[in-house]
Formats: structure tokens, sequence, C-alpha cells
């Protein structure tokens, strides 16, 4: 039997809520590349600029994605099917690009907040963004290596078994056993993100 024909592409809703927290977790990024906290650590302005315009660019991109999705009734299961590869086939990119840049965005970061990424880490906000929040380490980002787990781990993962597999879960099964109506995740990554970084994307690239 071919091992392809054993590994399930990753539901809907797992990707959803991987989409949610990239979101939340980028978004943490921009308001310290913006506002860094520790006035005495340097870095410089311009390098500093850009990288918020570019981290708000992908930020924008992903939200948009995941924001994108009406909450039709889709009738039959291949509707939900062919509803649910559009919208991840949008995402594969922008969150193969997150990874990407993960490794840099957790050195600015580490260094912006002096915190270090394993634990102990600088205050609330360094260990919500490289622990995870609520002690939920899988959604730190960690060092921004895969080889570290956390995060980039999780996404590294997700984007092979998306790769690699054969089926997708059924969306209704899927939905039922962890707990969630349909559309009841989307709606909930885009309201938190919304409530929480309109005013990030509003002053995008701008540096004090």
């Amino acid at each position: 039997m071919n091992d392809k024909e054993n590994i399930l592409r990753p539901a809907y809703a797992e990707w959803m809520h991987w989409t949610g927290v990239v979101i939340e977790r980028l978004s943490t990024c921009v308001q310290i590349y913006s506002n860094p906290p520790h006035k005495d650590v340097f870095l410089p302005q311009i390098g500093r600029q850009f990288k918020t315009s570019q981290t708000v660019d992908l930020l924008r991109h992903i939200f948009t994605l995941a924001d994108s999705q009406t909450p039709v009734a889709l009738s039959v299961q291949a509707d939900h099917a062919q509803h649910d590869d559009q919208i991840i086939g949008s995402l594969i990119s922008p969150l193969t690009d997150v990874l990407r840049r993960l490794p840099e965005l957790s050195g600015d970061m580490q260094k912006l907040l002096k915190s270090p990424w394993q634990d102990k880490c600088n205050g609330r906000l360094a260990n919500e963004l490289f622990r995870g929040p609520n002690g939920i380490e899988a959604e730190g980002i960690g060092s921004g290596y895969t080889a570290d787990g956390r995060l980039p781990q999780k996404l590294q993962d997700l984007l092979e078994r998306e790769q690699m597999g054969d089926t997708r879960p059924l969306r209704i099964a899927t939905e039922a056993e962890m707990g969630l109506e349909p559309h009841r995740h989307d709606d909930e990554v885009s309201r938190r993100w919304g409530e929480k970084n309109s005013r990030s994307l509003r002053s995008a690239g701008r540096v004090d």
C-alpha cells in the first residue's frame, strides 16, 4: 500500500486554526517593530520600518484570504470540498513565506524584547509570543526554526501533510469532533484579529 494513501491532508478547521495563530503572532511582531518596549535596544530605523511594512503586507494578505470566506450554505459535500481546497490552496504560499521568515522575526523579537525564546521570557508579551498563550507552546514562535519545535514545526507539518496527503477529512465530521459549528471558527478569527489590530494596520510603516 502506498504511504501517501495512509496520510490525511489537514482538515479545513485545522488550517483555519493555524492561520488564526499566525495572524495573532504576526500582529504582535508588527506592534513590537512599531513600538519597541526598550528604547536602549538599537535596531536601525530604516531597517525596522522596512520590516514593519513587510510584515504588515504579509499579515494583510493572510487576513484577507482568511476573511474572504462567505458563510453560505453549501448543499453537498462536494461543494464543501471544493470551497475548502480553494481557500487552503490560496494560503499555502503565504504560510510558506511565514515559515521562511520566522527565524529572522524571532531573532528581532528576542533583541527588541530583551528576551530568550526557550523559557524564562522577559514579561508576559515575550512569553506569549515565544511560548504561546496560556501555556500552549505549539502556538509560540520559539526560535523561528522548525528544528526547535513550536509554531514553525506545526506549520512545516501542516504544509507537508497537505503536499503528501491524499484525502481530506469531511468538513462536518471534523467540526463535530472539534466541537465547532460550521464557520464559527472563521468568524472568530476575523473578529479577534480586527478588534486587536485595526490600529496597527492604519499605522503600518510608521515607526516612532
